[in-house]
């Protein structure tokens, strides 16, 4: 029983951090215009050229908080 318990949780936290993934991208597309943003398994991927000085950045580190 436990084990049927346990991989109910597992399911669920994969499916909970897969939504968090596409919400994550879906925010940083529409926040980054000029740069691409793609999920490779279970990273999320910014690809272009963006100013380290950028206050965007700050927005971007508040996402994974």
């Amino acid at each position: 029983m436990l084990s049927a318990l346990e991989a109910r949780g597992i399911a669920a936290g994969a499916v909970a951090a897969e939504s968090a993934r596409v919400r994550v991208a879906e925010a940083l597309r529409s926040a980054l215009p000029g740069v691409a943003v793609s999920i490779e398994g279970e990273h999320v991927v910014l690809s272009g050229r963006i100013s380290p000085d950028d206050p965007r950045l700050r927005w971007i580190g508040s996402l994974l908080a």
